[in-house]
């Protein structure tokens, strides 16, 4: 038996015995935080049940006015081997769950949202529907730990792609606390960061409610600890970051690709028979085979066939883990602007990815704010004008780009947070405040809007003269209408039948969109897209600029989605492309350096094997990818992070 073996039985003896002590009985409530923000709380109690083990649990949270709830109970060996799971109600807004595992010896009678089904009982498995409860994510651990650390858990509910793998990260003193750290990779997509005490009860969590950051901690450990989930926050962070998998280049340095059709961003023709070369992070030149000369010794990659497009940018994102870096430029996506996360995550995220310690896109960062109060979003708020221009100096000073103004912000303060960003050479985003008008939002001065900020009738006057004042104002708009395509579909309609990527994606991103329920047909939810698209149509034809971004979605791909949906729209396919390349850079202002293929700009390109000026869809063809001059193949950067293909 090698030492790896042995010492992973004795970790595993010794957590057994410490489990068995804690299973007596056990009860505790969890604090649960979105974005940092307490948002509501989880209470559980495992007592013994016979000769096995049962845990109760009730999991609730508000967000934004949203009510979530979920109500499990899980019976379980002393050897924390499943036997019966039920769980249902919503862990997120739109995130339903309705599961019953039943475990019969050999054979297990699996319920889930409908689906009924009898498998064999796999021989390493555990049975999670989701997240949450997120102290069930402790039990795992331990069933982890009793049965001698396997590479893999399989997941019930679940199909041949789910399964769980679970790393030790060792002991580690945190807010005062001697805890233990896991990464668990695959309940939630991406790592999550588990800590246990010594006894193997669970302390804190820091996940995903879909894909916006979440963290539990235990209720009393949090009132002694008032600085636990601050120092929890940095060192999931630190652990995720340093988990990050490397991922070689194809090419660096100075490299060719050579015979390929050119699309360079601009207006100009299609180049055909062109040559692309770079040169340290940089286009170093670009034009007809015939003109560009190659040094011997140069590195030539046969691009004939494929077409060249400058790298993607998604101008609406939510970036809560590592693992979008790879997805994002798994699909081409080489610039993206976040709209709203944990501050501490993002500007370590930013830095690791310019230093080049992880992979992803160029991350350009938008500082949320918003008023305080019941269903405040976040943990950085303005009340005063004062407050909001020292919330935008610290935002600034952390290197942030824009601001995003949320909902609860009241007239002043948006103004004074626009003014002052203004001064600090930053522009500013967000949603309509409630407290104001789209056209007030306009007259003070904000840069650009996010979601679409236009709905209804274009035959009314009330909506040409929406769409004519966004044009007059010059507010940049981003309509995340894949998002609302996603959301807003009829149960009737496979996901699959329009989400590129949705067939590949990892089991939790598929189990979550998967659950979403809507009561509206196929009919009415055409209807309503149909309706969007035209509102978007008319605000480019009247000259609104419009910017492409998905807010959440499937990571990548919804980009993808999104632009095939401007062609829908009306919008010729170079339009859609300038929205996701040129247009976007010009609003960050960064059109000198990135944006279009051309000489001296940074080498971000996204290499296809079908034209998208001739269908849209061939967006989804992307066989490489460049970014700063590094060349990857896009399928590998996508199984890296779960992604089947």
């Amino acid at each position: 038996m090698n030492i790896r073996r042995v010492v992973a039985l004795f970790s595993a003896a010794a957590v057994s015995s410490a489990a068995q002590a804690q299973l007596t009985t056990d009860s505790a409530s969890i604090r649960i935080h979105l974005l940092g923000h307490a948002i509501g709380s989880e209470w559980y109690v495992i007592r013994r049940d016979g000769g096995a083990r049962a845990l109760v649990d009730t999991f609730t949270f508000t967000d934004r006015g949203g009510r979530s709830q979920l109500a499990s109970s899980f019976r379980f060996t002393t050897k924390f081997e499943p036997l019966h799971l039920r769980s249902a109600g919503r862990t997120y807004r739109f995130v339903n769950v309705d599961a019953e595992i039943a475990v019969d010896g050999a054979r297990t009678t699996v319920h889930s949202l409908g689906d009924s089904a009898t498998i064999a009982t796999p021989k390493t498995f555990f049975t999670i529907a989701g997240y949450a409860p997120l102290v069930l994510q402790s039990l795992l651990v331990q069933y982890w730990e009793t049965h001698g650390r396997p590479g893999r858990i399989a997941i019930v509910p679940g199909d041949s792609t789910a399964w769980i793998s679970i790393e030790a990260l060792g002991a580690a003193r945190i807010g005062g606390l001697a805890l233990r750290r896991y990464s668990v990779d695959g309940v939630a997509w991406g790592r999550e960061i588990l800590y246990l005490d010594d006894a193997s009860r669970f302390v804190a969590i820091v996940t995903r409610a879909n894909l916006l950051p979440l963290e539990g901690v235990r209720e009393d450990l949090a009132a002694a600890h008032p600085s636990l989930l601050d120092s929890i926050q940095v060192d999931a962070a630190r652990a995720q970051l340093s988990a990050a998998k490397p991922i070689a280049a194809m090419a660096t340095g100075t490299f060719a690709l050579v015979g390929a059709r050119i699309v360079d961003g601009t207006t100009r023709a299609p180049l055909e028979d062109g040559t692309v070369l770079v040169r340290d992070g940089r286009i170093a030149a670009v034009g007809p085979r015939a003109s560009v000369t190659i040094a011997r010794g140069v590195h030539t990659i046969d691009a004939r066939g494929k077409t060249i497009i400058p790298g993607l940018w998604d101008m609406h994102a939510h970036v809560a883990l590592p693992e979008w870096g790879p997805a994002y430029l798994g699909v081409g996506v080489t610039t993206a602007r976040d709209m709203g996360g944990e501050k501490q995550f993002l500007v370590a995220f930013r830095d690791a990815l310019r230093s080049g310690r992880v992979l992803g896109p160029r991350l350009l960062l938008a500082g949320l704010v918003d008023g305080s109060g019941d269903g405040a979003f976040g943990t950085v708020y303005a009340d005063t004008p004062e407050q909001g221009r020292s919330v935008v100096d610290a935002y600034h000073a952390a290197g942030f780009q824009q601001m995003k103004l949320y909902t609860l912000l009241k007239p002043d303060v948006a103004g004074a947070i626009i003014r002052r960003a203004h001064e600090l050479g930053m522009t500013v985003t967000g949603h309509v405040p409630r407290a104001m008008t789209l056209e007030s939002y306009a007259d003070s001065g904000a840069d650009n809007v996010a979601h679409l900020p236009v709905r209804g009738d274009l035959a009314t006057d009330d909506v040409r003269r929406q769409i004519a004042m966004l044009a007059a104002k010059h507010l940049v708009v981003d309509p995340t209408a894949s998002w609302n395509e996603l959301l807003g579909r009829s149960p009737q309609t496979p996901l699959t039948s329009f989400q590129p990527g949705f067939d590949g994606a990892p089991w939790p991103l598929r189990a979550s969109y998967g659950s979403v329920r809507n009561t509206a047909d196929s009919i009415a939810a055409k209807r309503s897209l149909r309706a969007q698209l035209a509102v978007i149509k008319a605000m480019h034809d009247a000259g609104v600029t419009i910017v492409a971004g998905t807010d959440y979605g499937l990571p990548g791909f919804s980009l993808l989605r999104e632009l095939e949906l401007y062609v829908e729209a009306g919008l010729t396919p170079l339009e859609a492309i300038r929205a996701a390349t040129v247009v976007p850079s010009t609003v960050m202002k960064m059109s000198d350096d990135v944006g279009a293929i051309e000489a001296g700009k940074r080498a971000d390109l996204l290499v296809l094997d079908a034209d998208p000026l001739a269908d849209i869809h061939n967006l989804r063809t992307g066989r490489w990818v460049i970014a700063a001059g590094r060349m990857f193949d896009m399928a590998a950067l996508r199984r890296s992070v779960r992604f089947a293909k």
